[in-house]
Parts: C-alpha cells; sequence; structure tokens
C-alpha cells in the first residue's frame, strides 16, 4: 500500500516544486471513465514525483493516488511503480523479476473472477525540466536524465529544476481486455511492458533530440555529400577557388542556421506567460492530445500553420511548450533577422530564409542542405504554409517549397514515419489588422524594424483571447500509398512528385479550415456584414448570433471546429470589447473603415456558412425561375458555383455535391429553417434566409464570389 508522503517531504514540495499537467482536461480527451476503478502506473514511486501526482489529479479531477482502491471487498494501492528507488545506482532488477508483476497477476486474477470488473491503468510520466541536452556534452550529474536515477540524482534534479516539474497524464489501458487473453505470469509480464512502452516512447516526444553546437551544425552541413559536389561544381564552372565558394556557402548557412537555446526558451518563456497575460484573457489550445499520441509513436513532426500575424511565431511554439510537447524549429523570412528580434527567434528556434532565391541556385542548394539536415535529426519542423501572412482574413494559396524540401527528403528515406499537423491561428484581435486594411487599399508594406516593432508596442493592449486548434494529422507514408500504391517500387517522375506536393499543401489548407475557431469578434463579424446596412438591433443581431450558433453544433463528434457555446447576449458582450463596433442605445452599428476591419474577422470563418448560404441562394434561383425546388434542381442548381467555392475556400471534397447538398438541407430541416413538402423544400423562415444568403454573393447573377 501506498504511504503517505512524510511532512518534511511535503515541505519541500511545497517550497521547491511547481508541478504542471497536460493534457489540461484528461478526463475528457483521454475518455477516462472516473465511475470506473483507476489506478496510476509510474516509473519510480519517489514521493517529490508523487506529491505532484497528487495535485495534478485534484485539480484536473482525477481520483487521489494516494488513497487506496477497493475491488470487490480487497484494499489495493492506487499507484504501481515499475522500479524501486535506491540511493545512488540507477539501475533496476530485470523486469521478469520485478516484485510489481505480482500486483498485475493480483489484478487479472480479480479480472477473471469477476466479468464486471475493468480497471483503467493510466500511465504517469514525470519531467523535471525539458531540456533535451546538447550532443556529445556530458556531465557527473546529467539533469535531462528523464528515466530511473537514484535518490540523489533525484534530489539534484528537483533543487534545479523543481520549478519546472511536468506530469503527463496518458490514454487509459483496459486491464479487462487484457485479462481476456489469460491470468498466466506471462500475460501479466506482458501487460507490465505494455506500461513501460509509454515511458520509453515520451522521452522522445517530450524532450526531443539533443541540440547540435551551432558551428558543429554548419561545419556537419558543408561535409555532406551532396553540398561537396555543389561546391566543387559551383569553383569550376566560375573560375574560383572551392575553397572561396565554400567561405560563401558558411556564409549562408550563418545567415540561416537556427541557434536554438533551452536556458534562453526557458527564461524567454517566463516573458511570454507574462507577455501572454498583459495583451490576452486567454489562450485556448484544442485538439493537442491527437499531436502528442503521434509524436509517442516516434514520428518526425511537421506543423503547417496558417499565417495571421507576427505573434504566430510565438504562441506556437509557447503553446506546444506548454503542452508538453517540443517546441519546433521554425522557418522565418529573413525580414525579421534584425536586431534585436533575429537573436530572439534564433534562439527560440527559428531559422532565416529569403522571399525567393530561384536566381541564386547555390544559396538554393545550402538552404536544402540544412533544411534536410534537421529533418533527418528528427528534429519538429514548422513553416507557415501560406508563406507569408493573410492580409484578407482568408487563407492563401499555399506556397510549396518546404513542403516539397520535406517531402524530397522523406522519399529519400521512406521508412520513416513523418506526420503533417496543420494548425489554425485565431485572434480575438491582431495587432497588424489595421495595417492590413491600408495595405488592400494600396499602401506599400514597411519593412520590418526595430522601430516598427517598438510602434507596435505602444499598441499593446486588449487583445482578447489567442486560439490554437490542431487540425488533424496526415501521415505521409499513408498517404503515398493510398495515391500511389507502387511508389516504393517505382520511382516518382517529376510530375507525379508534383502533383502530389499541390495535393497534400492543398489537403493541410482544407483540414485548416476544418480545425477552425469561431470566436466571438469573427462571429459577430459575419452577422453584421451579411445585412443591408450598416446598423443591426442588437435583439436582432442576438437571434442571429443564435442561429450561427445552432448551425454549428450540427457537425458532428468528430469535427474539429470549436465555437462559441456562450449565449448570443455573451458573445456579443465580448466582442464588444474589442471596439471593432458600437452599441448606441439598442442598435449595433460600424462605420465604413471599421466595415473593412470586421470583414477581415469574418474572412477567418465564413467558409463554414458557406453551405446553408448557397442552398439558400439556389432556393431563391430556382423559385424566381418557376422551377421545382425539389433534390434533382437543387443539386443542379449548387453543383458548378460550389466547385469554384471548393477551391476559393479550401473546403472539403470527402463528399460529392449530390452528397452535400442532401446532408445540408437535412440540416436546414432539423434546424426548422426549411420544410419539406411533396418532395419539394421551402422557406420557413425569410429572415433567416436572407441572413444566410449575405454570406455570399449570389452566385446565379454574378461570376464572382465575396471576399
Amino acid at each position: 500500500m501506498l504511504t503517505k508522503a512524510s511532512f518534511f517531504a511535503g515541505l519541500i514540495n511545497r517550497i521547491l516544486v511547481s508541478s504542471h499537467y497536460v493534457p489540461k482536461l484528461p478526463v475528457i480527451e483521454l475518455d477516462i471513465d472516473c465511475e470506473r476503478p483507476i489506478m496510476y502506473v509510474v516509473e519510480q514511486g519517489y514521493s517529490c514525483d508523487l506529491l505532484g501526482l497528487q495535485e495534478s489529479c485534484q485539480k484536473a479531477g482525477l481520483p487521489d493516488p494516494y488513497l487506496p482502491i477497493m475491488l470487490n471487498g480487497e484494499q489495493i494501492s492506487a499507484v504501481v511503480f515499475i522500479h524501486a528507488g535506491s540511493l545512488f545506482t540507477e539501475h533496476s532488477a530485470p523486469l521478469q523479476d520485478a516484485p510489481y508483476l505480482t500486483q498485475y497477476q493480483q489484478l487479472l486474477d480479480l479480472h477473471q473472477a469477476h466479468q464486471n470488473l475493468d480497471v483503467q491503468l493510466i500511465p504517469v510520466t514525470f519531467y523535471w525540466g525539458r531540456n533535451p541536452g546538447r550532443v556529445r556534452k556530458q556531465s557527473l550529474f546529467n539533469f535531462t536524465a528523464q528515466g530511473t536515477v537514484g535518490l540523489l540524482h533525484k534530489s539534484a534534479m528537483v533543487l534545479t529544476n523543481g520549478r519546472e516539474h511536468l506530469v503527463r497524464f496518458n490514454p487509459p489501458i483496459s486491464i479487462k481486455n487484457l485479462s481476456l487473453r489469460g491470468q498466466s505470469k506471462a500475460h501479466a509480464y506482458k501487460l507490465a511492458k505494455v506500461a513501460m512502452r509509454y515511458f520509453a516512447f515520451q522521452k522522445r516526444s517530450v524532450i526531443g533530440p539533443k541540440l547540435a553546437n551551432r558551428k558543429e551544425m554548419i561545419e556537419v552541413v558543408l561535409r555532406q555529400a551532396t553540398l561537396r559536389k555543389v561546391i566543387q561544381e559551383a569553383a569550376q564552372s566560375s573560375s574560383q577557388n572551392a575553397s572561396h565558394i565554400e567561405e560563401q556557402c558558411r556564409g549562408y548557412l550563418n545567415e540561416i542556421s537556427a541557434n536554438f537555446s533551452y536556458s534562453f526558451l526557458r527564461v524567454f518563456r517566463l516573458f511570454l506567460k507574462g507577455l501572454w497575460n498583459f495583451i490576452y484573457q486567454g489562450i485556448e489550445v484544442h485538439h493537442s492530445e491527437a499531436v502528442r499520441q503521434a509524436c509517442q509513436s516516434g514520428a518526425e513532426i511537421i506543423y503547417m500553420p496558417c499565417h495571421r500575424s507576427h505573434m504566430d511565431y510565438l504562441l506556437i511554439s509557447y503553446s506546444l511548450f506548454e503542452q508538453g510537447l517540443v517546441p519546433p524549429h521554425i522557418a522565418a523570412g529573413v525580414n525579421l533577422n534584425f536586431f534585436p528580434i533575429g537573436s530572439i527567434f534564433r534562439r527560440s528556434g527559428a531559422f532565416f530564409l529569403r522571399r525567393s532565391f530561384k536566381d541564386n541556385p547555390l544559396y538554393t542548394q545550402v538552404f536544402n542542405a540544412y533544411f534536410s539536415m534537421l529533418f533527418k535529426q528528427g528534429y519538429p519542423i514548422e513553416f507557415f504554409c501560406e508563406g507569408g501572412r493573410s492580409r484578407t482574413g482568408l487563407l492563401l494559396a499555399p506556397k510549396t517549397g518546404l513542403l516539397s524540401a520535406s517531402l524530397k527528403t522523406y522519399l529519400k528515406q521512406p521508412e520513416r514515419n513523418v506526420i503533417i499537423v496543420p494548425i489554425y491561428i485565431g485572434y480575438d484581435h491582431i495587432m497588424e489588422v489595421s495595417t492590413y486594411v491600408k495595405e488592400q487599399a494600396g499602401q506599400k508594406k514597411e519593412s520590418e524594424s526595430i522601430w516598427q516593432m517598438l510602434g507596435s508596442v505602444k499598441k499593446l493592449g486588449n487583445f482578447g483571447r489567442a486560439f490554437v486548434n490542431f487540425g488533424e494529422p496526415i501521415n505521409v507514408k499513408q498517404h503515398f500509398d493510398h495515391a500511389l500504391p507502387n511508389w516504393r517500387k517505382t520511382a516518382l517522375s517529376d510530375i507525379q512528385f508534383k502533383e502530389q506536393v499541390a495535393t497534400i499543401a492543398h489537403k493541410v489548407m482544407v483540414q485548416i479550415n476544418e480545425a477552425t475557431a469561431v470566436n466571438a469578434l469573427p462571429l459577430c463579424a459575419a452577422v453584421l456584414l451579411a445585412g443591408a446596412t450598416r446598423q443591426l438591433a442588437k435583439k436582432d443581431l442576438i437571434e442571429q448570433l443564435n442561429c450561427h450558433q445552432q448551425w454549428l453544433a450540427l457537425n458532428d463528434e468528430t469535427s474539429l471546429v470549436t465555437y462559441e457555446k456562450e449565449t448570443g447576449e455573451f458573445v456579443l458582450a465580448r466582442a464588444l470589447q474589442q471596439n471593432k463596433f458600437q452599441l448606441v442605445g439598442n442598435v449595433i452599428e460600424y462605420s465604413r473603415q471599421q466595415a473593412l476591419v470586421l470583414n477581415y474577422y469574418r474572412n477567418n470563418i465564413v467558409h463554414l456558412f458557406l453551405q446553408p448560404s448557397l442552398i439558400f441562394h439556389a432556393l431563391r434561383h430556382l423559385q424566381a425561375k418557376k422551377l421545382p425546388m425539389d433534390n434533382t434542381h437543387i443539386i443542379n442548381c449548387c453543383a458548378h458555383p460550389y466547385l469554384q467555392l471548393q477551391k476559393t475556400y479550401f473546403l472539403s471534397a470527402r463528399l460529392v455535391v449530390s452528397e452535400l447538398v442532401f446532408l445540408t438541407l437535412k440540416r436546414l430541416l432539423a434546424l426548422n429553417w426549411l420544410v419539406e413538402k411533396s418532395g419539394q423544400y421551402f422557406v420557413v423562415d425569410n429572415n433567416v434566409a436572407l441572413l444566410m444568403q449575405g454570406h455570399l454573393d449570389d452566385p446565379f447573377n454574378k461570376t464572382n464570389i465575396k471576399v
């Protein structure tokens, strides 16, 4: 039975230790059933870890690990630890001789005897600091070690990294399912190995590969056989010395390469935490568990977010770190490489690339060699699929250069497991939005500089909330298996490769949109701009907000779209805080200039309402032409316009138009916005129909689409 921690241990933990746990909502995200018994599996039973676990369980709504559980009249410890602690040694007894196997055997016996029993075994991992360490750097006490350690070593880690204690909960394992296979010692041993796999895989997913020294990394890249060949060929063609060309390449690498520093990141994280608390009311992160599981599988991760603001760079790295994931190396434009931002970004993992280098083949080869090296070393990589920031609020056409380089590297070693993670980023307020409106009106874009940055600092204030929604991960191997079943046997032609790059890029954009965060301001902007005037009664706006929320609520359980689930009045109050429109008496008003800003936010989410908008436009068109408003005519009406919308707004092509129209009609009937009579559809509420039509210019009278 687990013994309560001593008063002294509890006091030390309160003074030295600050525990942080992931995921934030383990009961929901890991699908834990709190009505069933829960046991925690940990590597070692040190009180510093268990007290952190106890605190995390209390906050997360999970049972106290120090309280025993009752299983059919038998009292059993709620914690199982695999390795016993010791004073000095880090070595443990062989697994097959471990004493805790008796406890596993007892659990299997109980499940065999009682068919209704189903204990959930939750592996829990502890991390003291997240420093991956440096390549070839050794020390007497490795404070980055996260496995089994002696008591003295553990004490030193607590003293050094006590403020960075991460507790990670993992998906529960059903002992009932495992007990169906038998109750021998071999099965108990197998159960133990299942739990241990979690610990083995997670060290890489949370800590990441060791960091290389920047100078050494540059020399490693220069020694690559492919780059040496390029240097020799460049020297011959230009009649220059190879050493001169090599020095030129070294200069490029100094311009490009990151200088990732965990120590800097640790301090910078505290600064960012203060910054976020000052300018944002909260950062909401959704669907991170799928990414954690992908990392835990040993996959190499490529993050591909949309790009709305310069804040994106910092926000994603910070959010990933807070979610117990490894911060990535980030591809950033060389325009951001100015003092002091360039150095800060470089130490945070940014590597810089020029906007265009088609006319400099040597630079191209050097960059590709560096990028390939990062990829092969297993560092997670992040690049923005749109290239630059969106000035309209819509997703831009994807830039495929870095994706192409990633896939070329993958195809050279296809046995590797590479996963692309699309990311939707949203804000209640984007600090550059007024600049975007001016640029859309024709003002020349200002170059980034320290003076521009200082000017932006003056504007920092109430930015509302920020949102990071992870989209559905894309497994590169599975994609190629499905698209080109013989791709391993026959090399891809240039045409095939370009087609697959374009296909994956488009898929990323679609899945970014499918993970949209519908926050208060964009939702209000969408409703306000759907109207014919720049005024709307407060009561009507609230009703129309509720209509949009009802539509969003019809998404199935697999949908990754998140939206405001508060009342329309609450959503309006939250949006009003951003001062993008006014409440005058009982009327909402906005100016022409504000309309341009609202249009940016509206464009973030308008793609979610195009289906009902198109249906209502089709019904109006059929009625005007005195044609039947039945399934066949509606499908024929929607077919061509919807294909155009798919391209412009990156809408999913999982369903053909006929299936999509049928599903949309079914949802509109469920909302009582339409009624079906004798196979034809009729509008129930003209106000709702006009509201939804307002999201899209009439596609049957015009060729343009409202953006």
